[in-house]
C-alpha cells in the first residue's frame, strides 16, 4: 500500500466505482465520516469488494433493487452475483452490506415487496409521504437469498437508508478492523484479484474450498480440525463440529462426493420412449 506525501498510509480502501454519481450513497457518508475522524483511506479500481479494511476486512454493498434484480434471473446477474459472493470469500472477514434491506415493505399474500425511493414531509402537515415500487419477488425468495449467502460464511448488515448503512459500515471497520491511528499488529487492506497457490498448503485449502458452502476460512478450519484432506473428505458427517457449519453444508458435500458422475448434460440426454412415440 502506498503512502501518500506526507507518509500517511490508508487504512481503508474503496471503489472509486462506488464514488461516482450524484446519488448520495452509504459509501459516500463514509468517506464523510473518515475525513471527520481523519482516518487515512485511499480511493481506486479494486476487483474484489467495494470497501476494503484492515485485518482481512472486505465489504460488497448492494441495493435492494440490486437484489431483486438479481433474483428476477437477468443473463448476467446471477452468474456475476454469484462470482462476487465467491470472491469477497477470499478474504477472512467478508461482508454483503444491504442497502434500504430494512426499508422494505412485504406482502407475502401478493407474492411482493415494496421499496421505497421517495420520502417527502407533506408541507404544513405533520405527515411524511413515501413513494414505493412495487416488485413481484416473493418475500420467501429474498430471505432464501439472504440465508444462502449467510452459509458461505459471508455476513449480512442489513441497512435501512444510506445514513444508517454507513454507520454500519463504520462499525464494521472500527470494531473488526480496529480502526485507529495507534492501533498494534494491524494488518493494513491488502488487494486481491486471485489467490496464488504458492504451497501444498494453500493446494489444499483450495481443494477443501470447492465444496458449496466452504470458503477459505473454513476450509483452515476443516483442516485444522481433521489433520489432512483425506480425513476432512472422509469424515463429512462431523464436520458440523466445526463453527459456522451446518447440516446443509455437510449435505451438499455428501452430495458431490457420493453422486455418480454423469458427463452427459440434461439437454445433450438421448429422448426417452415416451418422447419418441
Amino acid at each position: 500500500m502506498q503512502m501518500d506525501l506526507f507518509g500517511n498510509v490508508p487504512e481503508i480502501v474503496i471503489d472509486i466505482h462506488e464514488t461516482k454519481g450524484r446519488r448520495i450513497n452509504s459509501v459516500k457518508h463514509l468517506i464523510s465520516m473518515l475525513e471527520k475522524e481523519r482516518i487515512h483511506y485511499t480511493v481506486q479500481k479494486i476487483p474484489i469488494g467495494d470497501v476494503l479494511g484492515p485485518n482481512g476486512i472486505a465489504i460488497e454493498r448492494k441495493t435492494i433493487n440490486d437484489l431483486v434484480n438479481t433474483l428476477k434471473g437477468s443473463a448476467s446477474g446471477v452468474p456475476r452475483f454469484t462470482k462476487q459472493m465467491n470472491a469477497l470469500l477470499e478474504y477472512e472477514k467478508p461482508y454483503l452490506l444491504i442497502e434500504n434491506y430494512l426499508a422494505i415493505r412485504r406482502d407475502p399474500m401478493k407474492g411482493c415487496i415494496y421499496v421505497p425511493f421517495k420520502t417527502k414531509q407533506t408541507k404544513g402537515r405533520p405527515y411524511v409521504v413515501t413513494m414505493e415500487r412495487v416488485s413481484y419477488i416473493h418475500p420467501s425468495a429474498l430471505d432464501a437469498l439472504i440465508d444462502s449467502i449467510r452459509e458461505q460464511g459471508i455476513e449480512i448488515l442489513s441497512g435501512f437508508n444510506a445514513l444508517h448503512s454507513a454507520g454500519l459500515l463504520y462499525g464494521v471497520l472500527r470494531d473488526d478492523g480496529t480502526l485507529s491511528h495507534d492501533a498494534k499488529e494491524k494488518r493494513l487492506p491488502v488487494i486481491r484479484t486471485r489467490k496464488g497457490l504458492n504451497s501444498v498448503f494453500d493446494e489444499q485449502e483450495f481443494l477443501v474450498a470447492g465444496f458449496p458452502c466452504v470458503n477459505v476460512v473454513r476450509a483452515r478450519s476443516l483442516l485444522e480440525k481433521f489433520g489432512t484432506p483425506f480425513e476432512v473428505l472422509s469424515r463429512t458427517d462431523e464436520w458440523t463440529k466445526v463453527s459456522g457449519i451446518g447440516p446443509k453444508t455437510v449435505e451438499s458435500a455428501r452430495k458431490i462426493l457420493y453422486s455418480d458422475y454423469s458427463p452427459i448434460r440434461k439437454e445433450e440426454a438421448p429422448e426417452s420412449e415416451s418422447e419418441t412415440e
